[in-house]
């Protein structure tokens, strides 16, 4: 009886398996289209005219423009006949009509699911003209389908008009290629998805900046080759950046460290580096038409609004030295010393007061404490604090499961441009 009992609820998967397998075969026979493997593969050369994005949405500081789709019907398609069916939004065609070859030469991230593609590119016949260059490419055929009720048009979408709107302004603004990449707009291309169909991609093209990522030192456990003062000066340096790209129209959304780039010789020159933020494709320009927050500065607001008691400092912990780790006097004393009186910045109606917190009223004027030396480092894997004899064991090049994030494979990171691509740079380093 038991052997019996055993045999019938097999039986009865194999049944339910192979109900499963024909309605699979069912829906995909009823698919018109198929999607194809990813084409972005070096030598491919891509046929782009120059594009005008459409206006930002899809963070909470926009009126959308463009509704999502996704919820009720999205989940009955496949992911070719979506992005057929619904396509990009329509927008005012470009004056310029002209078509140019932009040949890509190698992949920084390239994957299915993990939203833009990222490759080294150069125009083909003019390869010594400008920067090296990256192209930042926003198919919704590879994105996630678990995201947004499975539009990922409007995904893909939302992600190019944010990133478009924020280096636009900055370009506008005159600090283009300042904090952040150079920006060499915004294109269209055409790729086949049949013998007599195609389908239209939005892409930007940045500069290439080889340069690791902050991330990339937690990861390789060369934090603590950092001395603790020179960390805190390379924060003090983001936190400006990240009050002067506000000011002038690119309020990132997703300040992280895989997504700030340091160009220069940390470890060993004294002298400041260069600062670089990449990936804004969750960003705010903030009097953008259809901004909901408009406001005019005069000043880039005081990075203290932002971080005054350590708020929204938890991305950079394991930057941070100690005592001002742990220890919310010493952080805001430091903090206090370089922000506090400045005429640089202003105190914006938009972020909170921190003049007015007790903590600020109570600090007094004693100076920040000197930064201790490390005794731990953040250990990324097993994410727990570990003493410092475990970071010398530590050899990437030995250990397969290691691998750097970037704008471009952690969504987003990067070590060599937009994304400075933490893979490419690091292989160049």
């Amino acid at each position: 009886m038991a052997d019996e009992h055993h045999c019938e609820i097999c039986l009865r998967e194999q049944q339910l398996q192979a109900q499963q397998e024909e309605e699979e075969q069912r829906q995909l026979a009823a698919e018109k289209y198929q999607r194809p493997d990813i084409p972005y593969q070096s030598g491919l050369v891509l046929q782009v005219r120059a594009h005008i994005p459409f206006e930002p949405f899809g963070n909470p500081g926009y009126a959308t423009t463009f509704k999502n789709r996704g919820d009720d019907f999205a989940p009955t398609h496949g992911q070719a006949d979506w992005c057929m069916e619904n396509p990009y939004p329509e927008t005012h065609p470009h004056p310029d009509k002209s078509v140019f070859n932009l040949r890509l030469l190698d992949q920084v991230a390239v994957r299915d699911g993990r939203g833009t593609q990222l490759l080294r590119c150069e125009w083909e016949g003019q390869e010594a003209r400008g920067l090296p260059l990256v192209a930042k490419i926003f198919d919704p055929m590879y994105y996630a389908r678990d995201e947004v009720g499975e539009d990922v048009t409007w995904v893909a979408a939302s992600d190019y008009a944010c990133e478009t709107a924020s280096y636009e302004d900055l370009q506008k603004a005159g600090v283009d290629g300042v904090w952040t990449p150079k920006y060499f707009g915004s294109w269209t291309f055409d790729l086949p998805i049949t013998e007599d169909e195609t389908r239209q991609v939005h892409m930007v093209i940045l500069e290439w900046v080889n340069a690791p990522t902050m991330l990339s030192y937690c990861e390789r456990r060369r934090i603590h080759h950092i001395p603790p003062q020179r960390r805190l000066d390379i924060l003090a340096q983001i936190f400006e950046t990240r009050a002067q790209l506000a000011f002038h129209g690119a309020e990132s959304l997703d300040l992280a460290m895989r997504n700030v780039l340091i160009m220069g010789d940390i470890e060993n020159d004294p002298a400041p580096p260069r600062v670089i933020f990449i990936d804004f494709n969750d960003s705010f320009a903030r009097n953008r038409p259809n901004s909901l927050f408009q406001v005019e500065w005069e000043k880039p607001p005081n990075p203290l609004c932002l971080y005054w008691d350590a708020r929204s400092v938890e991305e950079f912990n394991s930057w941070i030295p100690e005592p001002h780790l742990s220890n919310t006097d010493a952080f805001n004393k430091w903090a206090k010393s370089l922000w506090g009186d400045s005429e640089d910045y202003c105190i914006s109606a938009e972020f909170d007061d921190f003049t007015t917190t007790e903590s600020y009223q109570t600090l007094g004027d004693s100076p920040p404490p000197t930064p201790l030396p490390d005794t731990s480092f953040w250990d990324l894997e097993e994410e727990e604090w570990l003493p410092l004899s475990e970071a010398a064991k530590f050899d990437p090049a030995q250990w397969p499961a290691f691998q750097e994030d970037t704008e471009f494979e952690s969504d987003e990171s990067y070590s060599g441009s937009e994304e400075t691509m933490s893979d490419a740079a690091s292989q160049s380093s």
